[in-house]
């Protein structure tokens, strides 16, 4: 009788895990198809998961009974069809997701890094991944990591303080690494090394240059340009994009909310590297704060056709750093379409005011672009289309935010 009631223990058991949806992978096995993201949830750890869903534009997008947890808050940044997500504070991984080819999403390697990696681009066979370490407080070296997208090994580490002036007590904090041509350009924000996060000289846009791959512990060279303020904001990793045809354009906030203490006094605004140079084109400036009646930009990426997807702070009424959070005055954001080439910015229409923290590089498709827009009660997922600067509201977020979509 005993081994009767085995046999039908187990006969049931194999029966229950053949009833399984196919659809709903478990916490371990998430499915790779579809469009993948960066959730992040509510609650006291607000704990982040990547999850995947074939229909992001409709029902709801959650974490309950799915997704892979990550540990703590993470940098996510996408180098061709990988995904690499780098723990932030007390986690020194950085771990690099990909399709295992069978339809599931898999972790295909993992490094570790002494301080956190805050800064993120890639070469241009997208082979490699480019992770800066970049100290709060001092002169120490602003570590560069370059990692074999292939098999997530570290290859080398760079040592390179980019800008220090001891007499002045600055150093160098970088907006973005970015690869063209043989040069790695990393645009960079004048901060106090005392690790308070003043901005003394925020009244000119620099970029250090440096020949790439070969890649030294100075640069050959920083340019600077007085029209705009320093480029690129905190946590960003898109203050300097590629256009189709190779110039490159740099965005400038300079707003009090944005981090910037003292503020900038010149506009914020968009400036450029032609194909081919490595300096500010002297024929091009775009006054984004002019063309929008006072408005600041707080973030952009490239979306195609001399186009840029941007968030714009609609007025700077607060206080340092306000724009991070979930305060009141934060939600003042607007979506908008900039074009690059007519010097023209298009509010993107049916998506509300609301507050953002943080992307991760945009993913387009057939000219569409996702973002995940939080006001002050809700979180959706929207559609946008580049071409006619139309929002569709999508799913509903259960949780936080969605810091990045991607295609695994």
């Amino acid at each position: 009788m005993k081994r009767i009631n085995h046999i039908l223990i187990l006969a049931l058991l194999a029966l229950c895990s053949c009833s399984k949806d196919d659809d709903t992978p478990s916490v371990t096995q998430q499915s790779s198809s579809g469009i993948t993201m960066a959730l992040k949830t509510t609650g006291q750890d607000e704990t982040e998961y990547i999850v995947s869903k074939r229909d992001i534009m409709s029902g709801t997008i959650t974490s309950e009974g799915t997704g892979v947890e990550q540990t703590g808050w993470r940098f996510y940044h996408p180098v061709g069809n990988t995904l690499f997500a780098s723990g932030y504070s007390a986690d020194n991984q950085c771990a690099g997701y990909a399709s295992n080819g069978n339809g599931l999403i898999e972790k295909k390697g993992e490094f570790i890094f002494e301080n956190a990696l805050e800064l993120f681009g890639q070469s241009e066979d997208e082979k490699t991944l480019l992770a800066m370490e970049i100290p709060r407080a001092g002169f120490a070296n602003r570590r560069l990591h370059f990692i074999d997208v292939a098999s997530v090994h570290v290859k080398k580490i760079v040592g390179t303080k980019i800008f220090t002036d001891e007499t002045n007590n600055l150093v160098a904090w970088p907006t973005a690494l970015k690869v063209r041509g043989g040069k790695l350009f990393i645009p960079f924000q004048k901060l106090d090394s005392e690790g308070n996060f003043t901005t003394p000289e925020a009244n000119e846009a620099f970029v250090a240059v440096y020949p790439y791959p070969n890649v030294g512990a100075e640069p050959e060279k920083i340019i600077s340009d007085p029209r705009t303020s320093n480029i690129g904001v905190n946590g960003t990793t898109t203050g300097l994009i590629e256009a189709d045809n190779g110039d490159l354009y740099s965005f400038s906030c300079g707003a009090t909310m944005a981090g910037f203490h003292p503020a900038a006094t010149k506009p914020s605004g968009i400036l450029r590297i032609k194909s081919g140079e490595t300096e500010f084109d002297p024929d091009y400036f775009f006054n984004v704060e002019e063309a929008t009646n006072g408005g600041k930009l707080f973030w952009f990426d490239y979306v195609g056709n001399n186009k840029a997807i941007a968030r714009i702070l609609t007025n700077d009424n607060g206080n340092p750093w306000d724009a991070f959070t979930r305060n009141e005055v934060a939600f003042n954001q607007k979506l908008v379409i900039v074009d690059l080439e007519t010097k023209t910015v298009t509010d993107v229409a049916n998506i509300p005011l609301h507050a953002k923290r943080y992307s991760s590089p945009v993913l387009v498709e057939e000219g569409k672009v996702y973002v995940s827009i939080e006001t002050e009660t809700r979180a959706y997922v929207y559609q946008v289309d580049v071409e006619t600067a139309i929002g569709i509201k999508g799913a509903e977020i259960i949780g936080k935010t969605i810091k990045g979509f991607y295609k695994l």
